[in-house]
């Protein structure tokens, strides 16, 4: 693997600080929270019953993990009739979108109208009373998310069963605030008595055919830095120095999402987590130990992967004929 150079000099439509969740489609809504806060650890922050949404986290962020209920064909909508999740999308288990943090509303706006005069397809721009966004497509069709907190203490808005939150945004409605209001000392909790103790969501890994189109995306309109690659992955960073990187892209015969990834404390943490599991009869899709992480991948009740991983010291030399897939070496 190799030191990464930019190839592209026009200014990023958006500048984001970190991965701040990544969203999912389930066929069963209470059976896809049960597995992540009761095995997983993740705390349900707050639901909206009508989008037949979860959403949950250790609370570095509002969620760290967001959940949908597949439409089945079925149009729903938000506040004053925004069509919210159309019946067309959502069909089935997977990723609904990746949610990139910016600093303010101001940057946020700012890199909304790059993204126009750039002639970048943008699909809507909401209010979700605690965060404004911009949605978009990358060339795979993964939905990303651009947003900038709107409230710092989100507990004093959003918790338990909540009505409709989204309605629609607009970025030239009022001159933006230019403050972080992400909570920087946030209040950390997990599900106490779950095998798993997560600390944070630090980063997703799609799997793509077209490998160079999907870097420029992040790059270009993302804003993701690349700090390593090779002829079969990139890894991307977005702005925060204490995430080693925010997106990793592998090469692979088809595009899909391949999973989120969620840092635990320590490696003592990981082995301990490891025989929790063992003892409910859980058994990990791969165990990993390799120089530079030591993790595992469970599969949730939709068949959809997720990695609880440690990153260690050494050295990080893909192998694309290791015994484990390459996106789990990643």
């Amino acid at each position: 693997m190799t030191q990464a150079t930019s190839h592209s000099t026009q200014t990023a439509c958006f500048e984001p600080r970190r991965l701040g969740h990544v969203n999912l489609w389930v066929d069963e809504l209470q059976r896809g929270e049960d597995f992540y806060s009761q095995v997983c650890g993740l705390k349900v922050e707050f639901t909206e019953p009508d989008l037949v949404a979860t959403f949950l986290g250790t609370g570095h962020t509002p969620h760290d993990l967001g959940m949908m209920e597949t439409t089945k064909g079925v149009n729903r909508y938000g506040r004053d009739g925004l069509l919210q999740l159309p019946g067309t999308i959502g069909l089935k288990p997977g990723l609904n979108h990746l949610a990139w943090e910016l600093e303010n509303e101001a940057e946020l706006v700012a890199g909304w109208k790059r993204a126009k005069e750039q002639g970048r397809d943008i699909d809507m721009t909401v209010d979700h009373q605690v965060a404004h966004s911009v949605y978009m497509f990358d060339p795979d069709g993964n939905y990303n998310e651009f947003y900038c907190d709107t409230i710092k203490d989100w507990r004093s808005v959003l918790g338990g069963p909540m009505e409709l939150l989204t309605s629609r945004w607009d970025p030239e409605g009022q001159e933006p605030f230019t403050e972080g209001r992400y909570d920087s000392d946030p209040i950390l909790e997990t599900v106490a008595d779950a095998p798993v103790q997560p600390r944070r969501v630090t980063h997703a890994v799609l799997r793509t055919a077209q490998l160079d189109a999907m870097r420029r995306f992040y790059t270009d309109v993302g804003g993701l830095e690349v700090v390593y690659e090779n002829e079969h992955v990139v890894y991307l960073r977005a702005g925060l120095a204490n995430y080693d990187y925010s997106l990793i892209l592998v090469r692979d015969a088809e595009a899909s999402f391949s999973h989120g990834s969620f840092e635990l404390a320590s490696v003592q943490d990981l082995e301990q987590t490891l025989e929790r599991l063992k003892a409910r009869n859980i058994t990990p899709v791969h165990d990993v130990n390799l120089p530079w992480k030591r993790a595992f991948f469970l599969r949730d009740p939709d068949g959809l992967l997720s990695e609880w991983y440690v990153t260690l010291a050494g050295d990080r030399v893909l192998d694309s004929n290791h015994s484990l897939p390459l996106w789990a070496q990643v």
